[in-house]
Formats: C-alpha cells, sequence, structure tokens
C-alpha cells in the first residue's frame, strides 16, 4: 500500500527555455548563468531557477521572469 502519488509534472513555457544561458542582478552584480527551471509561483507568474559559477556551481531560486535578460551574441 503507497500513500504517496508523483505529482504530474505542469509543462510552463515562458520567455526563457532549460539550459539557455541569461544574465540577470544578484546581490547588486549582473551574474551569468543558465536557466535550470521554470516553474509557476503562487501568483501563477513564470519564475526560473538559474544555475551559476562554474566548477563548483550553485542555483539561485525565484527569480521572476521580468529580471532576466538574454544574453546577445555579438559575432
Amino acid at each position: 500500500m503507497c500513500f504517496f502519488r508523483k505529482k504530474v509534472k505542469v509543462q510552463v513555457h515562458g520567455k526563457f527555455e532549460l539550459g539557455e544561458p541569461v544574465r540577470f542582478r544578484y546581490r547588486g552584480e549582473i551574474c551569468p548563468g543558465y536557466i535550470y527551471k521554470v516553474y509557476l509561483d503562487k501568483d501563477q507568474k513564470v519564475v526560473y531557477d538559474v544555475q551559476i559559477g562554474g566548477e563548483c556551481p550553485t542555483v539561485i531560486v525565484n527569480i521572476k521572469e521580468e529580471e532576466i535578460l538574454k544574453i546577445s551574441s555579438k559575432k
């Protein structure tokens, strides 16, 4: 007998895709990172978790969509 159910994953389509390189302001500085997770908050707004760092990465959670900037490639 199992009392736990698997949560149904909801597809959330935001401005950014998983794994996309982005920039955002964190502790007063602009930090580069990658989109790690996309989901809806309690107000049904799109929020992101962004992975930053190289050798020892960390994930910054609950970043609003309007706070994230797309990295433009100047080639």
